[in-house]
Formats: C-alpha cells, structure tokens, sequence
C-alpha cells in the first residue's frame, strides 16, 4: 500500500496502514455506490424517456385515430340524415300509397255500384226499346188502320152524298 499513499500523508492524517485501506475500501465503496445510483438514475430516465416517447407516438396515433375515427362519426352522420330524410320520404309516400289504396277500394266498390246501376239500366233501357219498338209497330198498324178506316170513311162519305144526291134528285 505504500506505493498508492506516502507515508508521511498517513502520519499527518495519524493514520495507520489498515485504517487506510479501510478508508480507502470505504471510499471505493461510496464512489460504487454514487456511480451505482447515477446508473440507475440514468436507467431510469432512459426509461422515463422512453416511456415518454412511447407514450407520445401512442398519443400521436390515437390522436389520428381519434381523427379518423371523428371523420368517419361525421360521414356516419351524414349518412344518417340522408337516411333519415329517405325514411321521411319513404313514411310520406307509405302514407299516400295507403289513401291511394283506400281511394282505390272506394273507386271500386263505386265502380262495382255503377256496374250494377249500369246493368239495371241497360235491362230498362232494354225492356224500354222494347216497348218502343212494339209501340212503333202498333202505332204503324192504327196509323194504316186509321187511313184504312178513313178510306172507308171517305168512301162511305162519297157513297152517302152521292146516295143524298140522288135522293134528291128523286124527290
């Protein structure tokens, strides 16, 4: 030990040889136990600091998929209005699809009424010409029958003036 400390520095000191290595071990000691915790201090700021750096890549990747993901809930809602306005559309045109139905079973059942008045019409229509076309052909006959009669008459008429004529003439 005498070549790392002279010896006039340990008797000053009043240091004997094995107090010295003591010191010396324990001093080896300290400096391994500050070297120790400055390596541990830097491990564990190396870790913090990755951590950190970690931590803000996962930030900066949620963040863009917070974006994307607003995109999307955006896109979604405007989807969802044009929907809502087709089922709008849709509802209002059920709605009129439903009276059309109900206008149309109305027309029909009306309709189904009118054939039925048509039908009962036709047949008096029917019985009615008929009736007309046998009216016309009596009507004919007493006409013929008329001018028959008023031949006769005319006749009768003539022979009744000529038979007065005569009478006259004879008295």
């Amino acid at each position: 030990m005498e070549s790392f400390i002279p010896k006039d520095i340990l008797v000053r000191f009043g240091i004997d040889e094995s107090m010295a290595v003591i010191l010396g071990i324990t001093a080896i000691v300290i400096v391994l136990f500050i070297v120790m915790v400055v390596v541990l201090s830097s491990m564990k700021v190396k870790f913090y600091k990755d951590k950190l750096t970690n931590l803000l890549i996962d930030n900066k990747e949620k963040d863009e998929q917070i974006f994307a993901l607003q995109e999307n809930l955006s896109t979604i809602k405007e989807q969802n209005i044009s929907l809502d306005n087709e089922l709008k559309e849709f509802i209002s045109t059920k709605k009129r699809l439903e009276e059309t139905q109900k206008e149309l079973q109305d027309i029909q059942a009306e309709f189904a009424s009118l054939k039925e008045l048509q039908k009962t019409t036709q047949s008096k229509f029917d019985n009615a010409k008929k009736l007309y076309e046998s009216l016309a052909l009596e009507h004919k006959e007493l006409i013929s029958k008329m001018e028959e009669l008023q031949e006769s008459n005319n006749r009768l008429h003539i022979n009744n003036t000529r038979l007065l004529m005569k009478l006259e003439h004879k008295v």
